[in-house]
């Protein structure tokens, strides 16, 4: 009984000391600054650089030779910097439809853009009886306030577009309205005695919806060389995204090429709006 009570006074003497003088803090300080401990903790490495795969795959251009695979990287911007958006009639019960140029400096001979020929489809698409918001808002001044350039396009078009969903979306159908660059040769073709502007839709083969897409540019595609046989190219397919995941009911055209004249993009037009308006009615 006595050995135990003298163990157990040692013990408490013990502890007493190693309260009382330094040895503790001395050991939390050997602990703090050792690097034992990183040995048995498994760190991640982290990057705080942002990468896209998408924005890489939505090309700035239609290349004119199916080889010509170009892919360019896009940066993400992350300015606020609200977005004008035009009125349109919520309460009407017309169809609506959303057209923008996600490249509206792109020119033909005579110094009209693809902006000019959006607003004449636009107009036509009224007349037939459609709510249509044609973007007039500047891409390129959007890209100057936010530090962007031009491979930044289809990202600067995503955040109009999002903008209008998000406002009036959906929409029957959105059209993204470009012109090709081939030669005067491919751009143009003479039906009864008329120029046309020959046509092409561009399909993203990544987007997650390129099967309603494909679907959507085969309907189109019939309804317009029904009215107009020969006007059309075959309906390229890219392994691209052109922002298509954003809607089921999106599409790009190609309207001519830097070597048509607007004339010959307006007989198209004309074209092309009432192809439009067979589908949608």
């Amino acid at each position: 009984m006595r050995f135990h009570l003298k163990i157990i006074c040692k013990v408490i003497v013990l502890i007493l000391f190693f309260l009382y003088t330094p040895f503790f803090d001395g050991l939390r300080e050997l602990i703090k600054n050792s690097h034992f401990l990183d040995l048995l903790v498994v760190k991640q490495a982290t990057t705080t650089e942002e990468f896209s795969l998408k924005k890489q795959l939505n090309v700035f251009s239609i290349p004119s030779q199916a080889t010509d695979d170009k892919v360019i990287e896009e940066t993400i911007s992350t300015a606020n910097t609200p977005i004008s958006v035009p009125q349109i009639d919520s309460q009407t019960n017309k169809k609506k439809i959303y057209i923008y140029d996600t490249h509206q400096s792109e020119e033909y001979m005579d110094g009209k853009t693809v902006l000019d020929g959006a607003k004449l489809l636009g107009e036509l698409l009224k007349e037939h009886g459609y709510e249509v918001i044609v973007e007039t808002n500047s891409f390129s001044d959007y890209m100057k306030d936010h530090g962007l350039d031009y491979n930044d396009s289809y990202l600067v078009s995503s955040n109009f577009l999002n903008d209008i969903l998000v406002n009036y979306g959906p929409f029957d159908l959105i059209i993204d309205f470009h012109r090709d660059a081939v030669p005067r040769e491919s751009s143009y073709v003479n039906l009864n005695g008329t120029n046309y502007a020959r046509m092409m839709f561009v399909v993203g083969n990544l987007s997650g919806r390129s099967d309603e897409t494909q679907a959507l540019a085969k309907s189109l595609y019939d309804n317009i060389e029904q009215i107009q046989p020969g006007i059309m190219k075959k309906t390229m397919i890219r392994e691209a995204y052109y922002n298509q995941e954003m809607s089921e009911n999106m599409i790009l055209i190609e309207v001519g090429s830097d070597h048509n004249t607007f004339e010959e993009v307006e007989s198209s037009v004309e074209v092309l709006a009432s192809g439009i308006n067979q589908y949608l009615s």
